[in-house]
């Protein structure tokens, strides 16, 4: 198992994730990091919109980053 770290970034601000989320492997990983854009995508404020998450290892390095949609094109 490897750990996984799911930032919520802007180009304003970061919402860091300190705990993580272990992993077999990192398709895993990246099946969590859509299912949280997506989540955050269906606020009916937008506020989400433009946002990204970005999923990094416990040394810091970025896997992939997976960006949060207008909400109108999530159910798409």
């Amino acid at each position: 198992m490897k750990r996984y770290f799911f930032d919520v970034v802007s180009g304003h601000r970061s919402e860091y994730d300190y705990r993580g989320r272990d992993f077999p492997t990192v398709d895993a990983a990246n099946q969590l990091a859509e299912l949280i854009a997506l989540d955050l995508a269906i606020d009916p404020d937008g506020k989400w919109y433009g946002w990204t998450i970005k999923v990094r290892g416990a040394q810091g390095q970025q896997f992939f980053s997976v960006p949060v949609r207008d909400h109108s094109l999530a159910a798409a």
